[in-house]
């Protein structure tokens, strides 16, 4: 703006100064302060577009970290369940190794107890795992439709800054 102020100011300083003849100087003046005002109106156009787009992008990068975190979460989570299913398979043999050698009648059907228990709990524990499994199987496909839509924004920017500078 101060630009064109400056050239305005110049243009009718000399206009002032000089004879009808400077006619072509003027109109390169006016042509000059033509071009520019198209240039701040291009400019003013693309600023909010710009703005938009990175408030978008910074949106999107925050949805792809919540989404990255909550997966990490999910997987330490299964990593957890399935040693601990393991210990308990573990246990499960145990028990029924002890009670396929235990001999005392009182005792054997103890075992037997414990070890309905633990495939009850065993069982609970591999539900629990399958579902915790197809829960990640969905945040996984939410991650890469999360960083699709990431790209995508960043290419966007990547189009307006290649058409500001061919501009």
């Amino acid at each position: 703006m101060r630009t064109l102020s400056l050239l305005l100011y110049s243009a009718v300083a000399g206009f002032a100064q000089g004879p009808v003849s400077d006619a072509h100087t003027l109109e390169a003046l006016l042509s000059e302060v033509h071009q520019l005002r198209i240039a701040l109106e291009r400019s003013n156009g693309i600023a909010p577009r710009i703005q938009i787009a990175v408030e978008r992008l910074k949106l999107q990068q925050e949805q792809v970290a919540r989404t990255a975190r909550e997966l990490a979460d999910l997987r330490r989570e299964l990593d957890g369940n399935r040693s601990n299913l393991t210990r308990m398979q573990q246990h499960l043999q145990s028990v029924e190794n002890a009670e396929s050698q235990e001999t005392d009648l009182a005792r054997k059907r103890d075992l037997g107890d414990a070890l309905k228990m633990a495939k009850l709990e065993n069982e609970q524990v591999e539900k629990s795992l399958q579902q915790l499994q197809l829960h990640e199987g969905e945040l996984a496909g939410q991650m890469q439709s999360e960083q699709s839509r990431l790209t995508e924004l960043n290419d966007r920017l990547d189009q307006i800054e290649r058409a500001l500078n061919v501009q």
